[in-house]
């Protein structure tokens, strides 16, 4: 009976030993899942902050751009209304001068010399 209970005790010696060595597992996969999950969510923030850099950054481009353009819309269409009301000055200036000689005209015939 004594070699029963050395078996025994040495079969319970190694189940604890068995079971020491499942929670050293269970505790090394806990800690490495943690630090999966920590390295996840830095990893996850870090992408999220890129974004919204990369998404102002967008932005920002495009706001410039079309200010650019609404400059050079801006430009043209100062250049047009000069040129068309240098255009009108200079198709009426000789109608006006034609009126101011008529004027003078009807004036001296009417008043004399």
């Amino acid at each position: 009976m004594e070699g029963v209970a050395v078996l025994a005790e040495t079969v319970a010696d190694e189940i604890r030993a068995k079971e020491a060595e499942a929670r050293d597992i269970i505790a090394n996969a806990k800690a490495e899942g943690a630090r999966s999950i920590a390295s996840a969510r830095t990893s996850g923030e870090q992408a999220v902050k890129e974004a919204r850099q990369k998404s102002h950054r967008y932005f920002r481009e495009e706001v410039r751009r079309a200010e650019n353009e609404a400059e050079a819309a801006a430009v043209r269409i100062v250049e047009d209304g000069r040129a068309e009301a240098d255009s009108f000055y200079n198709g009426k200036k000789k109608r006006a001068a034609d009126a101011a000689d008529w004027l003078v005209k009807k004036v001296m015939t009417a008043y004399g010399d």
